[in-house]
Parts: C-alpha cells; sequence; structure tokens
C-alpha cells in the first residue's frame, strides 16, 4: 500500500514537471508605457527629485522562435 501511495505521488509529479517544461518560452522586457506613466504622476510634486529604478516595470513577452 506504502508504495503504491508513493508510485502515485512520483507520477502525479513527474506528470506536473513535464507539462511544465512543454509551456512556451517568454521574456521581460521593461514596460516603456507604465514606466513613464509612474515617472510623470511622480514629477508633479515640488519635493521630487530624480527617480531612479531599483526593480523597473516589466511586462511578459512570447518569444519569437526562428525558422
Amino acid at each position: 500500500m506504502k508504495a503504491k501511495l508513493t508510485g502515485l505521488i512520483v507520477l502525479a509529479m513527474a506528470l506536473v514537471m513535464t507539462g511544465c517544461s512543454s509551456t512556451a518560452d517568454y521574456a521581460y522586457v521593461i514596460d516603456q508605457k507604465t514606466l513613464e506613466k509612474q515617472e510623470n504622476s511622480t514629477r508633479l510634486g515640488a519635493h521630487t527629485g530624480h527617480v531612479v529604478w531599483m526593480n523597473p516595470p516589466l511586462r511578459k513577452v512570447e518569444k519569437v522562435q526562428p525558422e
């Protein structure tokens, strides 16, 4: 019974892991629209200095596969 349960768990994990590897490839690029919108809104106050992004806003795009 214990071996059967372990086998089922291993089988389920194998199915889950192989499903993850078959998804499309994605790349993250800087989202310029969000970046400009947020920079403009922060520059409305007189006390705002230069804005430096430590983690810029990103968007996920699908990679193009060469043929």
